[in-house]
């Protein structure tokens, strides 16, 4: 999924309707119970460490040895991150809580993944 995220072909309007239906999302969830501020700014943070971990994943060259272990860094410490994040919830409304978890961190990786291909026209 990330490979397609970061391909040229995922255009600007799919990543524009992938995030207006994850804001969508988490909006309908946080009718029943909204996420505290803690766990949303926990979530974002987790997101753009996957972002940020991709990006130095990318700089190492595939024949260091580390590759692999960088490799398997990129995928287990963020999902571990979700994880213990998603265990902290409270118990009242879990399931909201963590769709809205799981949408603010993909929010936060949406932010800076677009970031670096912004276009700035002089006016």
């Amino acid at each position: 999924m990330l490979q397609f995220w970061y391909s040229d072909r995922c255009t600007r309007q799919i990543k524009l309707m992938v995030c207006i239906a994850t804001c969508g999302m988490i909006y309908l969830s946080s009718i029943a119970q909204q996420l505290s501020a803690m766990f949303t700014g926990i979530s974002l943070v987790i997101g753009m460490s996957i972002h940020l971990l991709r990006a130095l994943s990318l700089k190492i060259t595939a024949n260091n040895p580390y590759k692999n272990g960088f490799t398997l860094l990129f995928w287990v410490m963020p999902l571990i991150a979700l994880m213990t994040l998603i265990a902290a919830l409270p118990t009242e409304h879990k399931i909201m809580l963590i769709l809205q978890a799981i949408g603010f961190t993909a929010i936060g990786l949406f932010i800076l993944s677009t970031f670096p291909n912004r276009k700035f026209y002089p006016t």
